[in-house]
């Protein structure tokens, strides 16, 4: 029974994983386990009978060797002693070891033997190296970026923030903390990032980004642009969910701006067309009226045929110039626009261009419309309808255009649509403009300008359709319904 009692501890003994020796008090090995003879890669006998500071691995340093010496000479005095070495075999990683060594007393309390324990820490050094330098990055990112960074729980809470981010909301730290996301975000940016807050949550999406509108502590807008991301604990749940968020609000105010001046120059350009029309209708339009009187009237003076013949021809001339001037000034603003509304214009419209180009085919398709329209959008979608129909004479070659106008869901659209021999669509706009193609390229700025947009469709021999929508304001649904 003892035998085997034996034999069943030493099986436990070389079983341990972690280096084991078994020392008398002068520090001379009594037995080592497997694990210190792997480790060392000596054998039992090379081991036992040697002090644990002489042993012949060759990695061991003369301070290594000091160390453990002084470590077995305190222990063999009865106290408990921990230390860690660093081997440095030579062309090999270094070797982390922490080593304790533990006195065994007996019933006289003194040293039966000592048990020296080593583990090998070198992975959890580098792996805590790592971790340390990577929170030490972390912690200067997130108090020095200029980026305003967030920590916010899975249930919206805001558990921590840097200075960037405070100071670009005007509050402290303890202010700001359990506070949740929605509470400092616009009420009309909520519902997006409720949206995207609870996608990122449930896995949909691994990140997101948006802009939006944060509240300052005294209650200013301020436009940021957020990049968030969930991270994700070892079991694979939401632990938190971090915020990268750039000041963008001087950048928006500089494109509302921009739209703004844009809308003026649009303004500005419909006012100088109106007033050029208004010069050429009550100047030398009536001007040429009145000389077509006074031609008139030389009719009843002349005798001579010939010269009969010479004013017949000059008031021809007179009235063709003042077809000429009346077309102008319908083009620069037509009469049935303003109190007529879009479809009427269009109609109106459409009977002088088919007059001129009598050979190109004009279908239309309108809904009336009189103001459903706010006066913005009606002039607009005229002067892209104007355009459209410039271009196909001009370029597409075409026999046929269709032109269809409709009012739905709080939307005005409008398609011009011909059957020519299109074109290729750059890849970007700018590739028109800087051909002197200006035509098109303003045509979307209106649409846009009016808050809406403006579609192409077209290839090479395929035709080509514009396609233009517009948000009708509340106010003028209210008064299409009426």
């Amino acid at each position: 029974m003892v035998a085997q009692d034996i034999h069943w501890y030493e099986e436990l003994f070389d079983a341990v994983f972690q280096f084991v020796a078994i020392l008398d008090e002068h520090g001379t090995i009594i037995k080592a386990n497997q694990a210190a003879i792997e480790l060392t890669a000596l054998k039992q006998v090379s081991l036992t009978g040697t002090a644990l500071w002489d042993v012949p691995w060759q990695v061991l340093s003369r301070r290594n060797r000091a160390e453990i010496k002084r470590a077995v000479t305190r222990a063999a005095k009865g106290e408990f002693v921990r230390s860690q070495l660093e081997i440095r075999p030579r062309n090999n990683p270094v070797i982390s070891m922490d080593f304790t060594f533990k006195p065994i007393l007996n019933e006289l309390n003194t040293i039966k033997f000592v048990i020296a324990e080593g583990r090998n820490i070198s992975v959890y050094k580098r792996t805590s190296e790592a971790l340390y330098q990577s929170r030490a990055r972390f912690a200067t990112i997130f108090e020095k970026a200029s980026l305003g960074i967030v920590i916010e729980a899975p249930d919206g809470k805001i558990t921590d923030c840097n200075p960037a981010f405070l100071a670009m909301l005007g509050y402290q730290l303890e202010e700001i903390r359990q506070r949740d996301y929605l509470e400092i975000t616009h009420p009309q940016d909520r519902t997006a990032s409720r949206k995207a807050f609870n996608e990122l949550l449930s896995g949909k999406r691994e990140s997101y980004n948006l802009e939006k509108r944060y509240l300052s502590k005294t209650g200013q807008p301020v436009w940021v642009s957020i990049n968030s991301s969930l991270v994700r604990g070892t079991k694979g749940n939401g632990e938190f969910v971090i915020v990268m968020a750039e000041n963008i609000t001087a950048q928006k105010e500089v494109e509302a701006e921009l739209v703004e001046l844009r809308q003026r120059v649009m303004q500005g350009r419909e006012m100088e067309r109106l007033r050029v029309a208004q010069d050429l209708h009550d100047g030398p339009l009536q001007d040429i009226i009145a000389i077509s009187y006074q031609v008139k009237e030389l009719e009843n003076t002349l005798v001579d045929r010939n010269s009969f013949g010479q004013l017949q021809a000059i008031q021809l001339a007179i009235q063709k110039v003042t077809k000429s001037i009346r077309t102008i000034c319908g083009e620069l603003r037509p009469s049935t626009l303003m109190p007529f509304g879009l479809e009427k214009a269009i109609r109106s419209h459409a009977e002088e261009f088919h007059a001129a180009h009598p050979d190109l085919q004009v279908e239309l398709e309108l809904e009336h419309d009189r103001q459903a329209l706010p006066e913005p959008a009606r002039i607009a979608l005229f002067r892209i309808y104007q355009e459209a129909l410039n271009n196909v004479v001009r370029h597409a070659q075409a026999e046929k255009v269709s032109v269809r106008f409709s009012l739905e869901n709080s939307q005005a659209c409008l398609e011009v649509q011909d059957n020519g021999q299109g074109f290729n669509l750059p890849g970007h706009w700018i590739e028109l403009a800087r051909k002197q193609h200006l035509g098109l390229v303003g045509s979307i700025e209106r649409a846009r300008e009016a808050g809406g947009y403006l579609e192409v469709n077209t290839a090479f021999g395929k035709g080509t359709q514009i396609r233009a929508v517009l948000p009708i304001q509340p106010e003028a649904a209210h008064k299409q319904g009426q």
